[in-house]
């Protein structure tokens, strides 16, 4: 039975590193390793309070370095898995597994922990990039201790979490909003919530310095801002052993539980089902998506406005009418809301509108049908710019409530230049990597971050 347990594991832990996706997070992580904890020579600090900063030494980059990894692999590790069910699902896989006679438990936690070891490695690939970056800082084994404190339970949650966010619900949407909520959430009452990411642990440690301290951020700043470097000459005594246990503990248990709720085995799309175990030959209609059911086309026009023909009735038939009659609804309700909820609702059409990448850009590269797009007889330029007219006037359309409150014409000028460059973002990344996951993680991520009042980047130029 373990022999077999470790079989799958392996199994599905190496169907994980074969995967693109994963490949472009160990290059990104082993870029930013080098730019994530500056040296002593450095010109920035990446952690600091009020107006203080630790030099990175060999006491302190270790402890930095198991925060920093626990919040960037939280971010990258659900962007390896997404999709995977769908995919078992369309291939059929997932019959071999109901038909084996292994406890649910087990079939849940081999998949489990080769998620939790594809973030162990990377865990070890971003570490290399740190240790080589600061390399005359380091002694292994304090720079080894904390990490394995602050990753080992914290990795094992948030790989319990990838699973069964992925597993267990349907909706792409839904799986990304739940996900990147509870990172939001985890950092906001990281203190109330065992301390399990580890950064309000760094905080009660900048106090034990007698630095009088307020609040604590984690980003990028000048050291010219810094008024206060502080060198710790100690080792730093992990604080809460006991909590970093339970929670190893509630992943089991946990996975346990929910091993008693039996998956659900037909696949549905964010807007119409395309596969169902109830599906019977009598329900299947054919819908002809040629060319010349195309209205007003003329096949031998090779002009854009040929293209965007084209582009438009595909897009009108992947989308459903609940989904458009959900976002008119809040599109609608924006022009009548008052200020204070306004924002709320802005953010909502915002992450509805993240739909376009599944259902549009996005539909042929899981399809495996984008090789299609090249047997047209259209300038290969063209697939490009109809689609970029369309994702951006969508964006204008959702955005007049918004333009409207503004009313000054530079600013609205600003923000359609912003969402460009989203919307060529967007095409760009779907296209280059042939799935709409980087698209949607960074998309919805930076929607949220305006719920908090605090934008990663403030693409809408917010007057809050």
């Amino acid at each position: 039975m373990l022999f077999s347990f470790l079989q799958l594991t392996t199994i599905y832990f190496r169907h994980l590193i074969n995967k693109k996706t994963f490949l472009l997070c160990v290059i990104l992580l082993l870029i930013l390793g080098f730019f994530l904890i500056p040296n002593e020579n450095s010109n920035y600090v990446t952690f600091y309070c009020n107006n203080s900063s630790i030099v990175s030494n060999e006491y302190w980059i270790g402890n930095l370095s198991g925060v920093f990894c626990n919040l960037i692999i939280y971010l990258l590790l659900f962007f390896i898995i997404a999709g995977d069910k769908e995919k078992d699902i369309v291939a059929g896989y997932y019959i071999n597994e109901d038909l084996s006679p292994l406890h649910p438990f087990l079939k849940n936690l081999y998949k489990i922990s080769a998620i939790y070891l594809i973030s162990l490695l990377l865990l070890l690939v971003l570490n290399l990039s740190l240790i080589l970056a600061n390399i005359q800082n380091i002694n292994i084994v304090l720079f080894i201790t904390p990490i394995l404190y602050f990753c080992i339970p914290f990795l094992l949650i948030v790989s319990t979490l990838c699973y069964f966010i992925e597993y267990f619900l349907d909706n792409k949407y839904l799986k990304y909003f739940i996900y990147y909520s509870i990172f939001i959430l985890l950092i906001i009452y990281d203190d109330k919530l065992l301390y399990i990411t580890g950064n309000s642990e760094l905080f009660l440690f900048y106090k034990s310095l007698n630095v009088p301290v307020k609040t604590f951020a984690i980003g990028f700043i000048s050291k010219e801002k810094v008024l206060n470097l502080i060198t710790v000459k100690h080792f730093i005594k992990p604080n809460f052993t006991f909590y970093k246990l339970l929670v190893i503990i509630f992943a089991l248990v946990t996975t346990y539980l929910l091993s008693f709720i039996r998956i659900k085995r037909s696949f549905t799309t964010i807007d119409d089902s395309v596969y169902s175990n109830r599906t019977s030959s009598k329900d299947i209609q054919n819908n002809d998506f040629s060319i010349e059911s195309i209205p007003n086309i003329d096949q031998t026009d090779l002009s854009l406005i040929s293209y965007l023909k084209k582009d438009l009735f595909l897009l009108s038939v992947s989308i459903s009418n609940k989904s458009l009659s959900l976002f008119f609804l809040f599109w609608i309700l924006s022009f009548f809301v008052q200020q204070n909820f306004f924002l709320f609702i802005l953010v909502i059409l915002l992450l509805l509108s993240t739909k376009i990448n599944d259902i549009f850009l996005g539909k042929s590269y899981f399809y495996n049908t984008f090789i299609y797009e090249k047997l047209y007889s259209f300038p290969y330029i063209l697939h490009f710019l109809s689609k970029f007219i369309i994702v951006l006037s969508s964006y204008c359309l959702l955005l007049i409530p918004y333009f409207l409150r503004i009313g000054e014409m530079p600013i609205i000028l600003l923000l359609i230049f912003n969402f460009s460059i989203i919307s060529i973002f967007q095409l760009t990344s779907i296209h280059l990597l042939k799935n709409t996951t980087i698209a949607n993680i960074a998309l919805i991520v930076m929607y949220i971050s305006y719920v908090y009042k605090s934008p990663l980047i403030d693409i809408l130029c917010y007057k809050f």
